[in-house]
């Protein structure tokens, strides 16, 4: 058999093969569409300003509040947090706080302070729980419903119920604001708190920065060295509860301030046991107390005992 030349198959049948050289001038497409030729300078600093505001309403994240009190006599606001929900806490020591921060007549409110919940939601951390995540939040909502919108003064996002939670889903202080008509912080926020004409300049976190293996109320002495001006600094987060109360020195003269960090209500964990911290009790846990002057600017920072006695003088 002899080799075909160039050419084609112009049917199915063997003899419909055709040897020719065509000559055909291959099809071309013709494109037609906009392309974006991108945004100028001017252009992205204007979306750039509209993304952040509209991240910022949708987070409902705040760092400055104002709140006023009238009174004829101190009051007393609580600083709690690290309840962690849903692990190993003291449970009776909780539900006596939860019920003087509800019910106690001269307790104005309490600030949040953040990981209400425990929310482990990676093992082996999430076999400790004896709660699940939706049980955990259930528990809050109610304690926090107890306690009373009204007396709901502010609240912190934890790394626990806010950080470890979006890892997985939804925050757990979403929608709180609106719900408890108070603003929710992360990170450090600032208050401007006023009884009568009486003004006190706070700053609180979850989280300040710094630890000391001498002086457990560090985060908040240097949170005052880190920002000037301030009467209170106060915290959470590390577990190991402390305050303290220090003239500093200004122009000609000194002021006396004060900072807290707050205790934990978690007995303890694998955590704590693993890193040697083992297991904390009594003093070492639950909330302070602030006593605010209402006639000129007194401070006084009290644990729940104290608390009950100092403030049984005013009723």
């Amino acid at each position: 058999m002899t080799e075909k030349e160039l050419g084609l198959y112009t049917g199915s049948r063997e003899d419909s093969f055709k040897e020719v050289v065509p000559e055909i001038e291959s099809p071309k497409a013709k494109i037609t569409f906009t392309r974006p030729e991108g945004l100028k300078a001017d252009e992205w600093f204007n979306e750039a300003e509209r993304r952040q505001d509209t991240r910022a309403e949708s987070e409902d994240v705040y760092d400055y509040a104002k709140i006023e009190f009238t009174s004829d006599r101190p009051i007393c606001i609580g600083f709690t947090g690290d309840w962690h929900l849903g692990g190993t806490i003291d449970v009776d020591m909780l539900k006596r706080d939860v019920d003087l921060m509800a019910n106690h007549p001269l307790v104005a409110g309490v600030f949040l302070m953040g990981d209400l919940t425990d929310s482990a939601n990676f093992n082996p951390a999430e076999d400790e729980a004896y709660l699940s995540l939706e049980e955990q939040r259930a528990w809050m909502l109610s304690i926090m419903d107890f306690i009373g919108k009204d007396r709901v003064l502010a609240m912190w996002k934890g790394n626990h119920d806010h950080k470890w939670e979006r890892k997985n889903g939804v925050s757990k202080y979403a929608g709180l604001s609106k719900k408890y008509e108070a603003p929710v912080f992360y990170g450090n926020a600032y208050v401007d708190l006023k009884v009568n004409d009486v003004n006190y300049k706070l700053m609180g976190s979850h989280r300040l920065r710094g630890n000391s293996v001498y002086n457990n109320a560090h985060p908040a002495v240097r949170g005052h060295r880190e920002v000037q001006g301030l009467d209170l600094t106060f915290a959470g987060h590390t577990h190991k509860k402390g305050h303290i109360e220090q003239p500093v020195r200004e122009f000609t003269g000194s002021r006396t301030t004060y900072g807290l960090i707050n205790g934990t209500y978690q007995l303890g964990s694998e955590y704590t046991k693993d890193s040697g911290y083992g297991t904390q009790r009594g003093a070492e846990l639950g909330m302070y107390w602030v006593m605010f002057g209402h006639d000129k600017k007194m401070l006084r920072i009290m644990d729940t005992d104290q608390m009950i006695e100092t403030m049984s003088q005013y009723m």
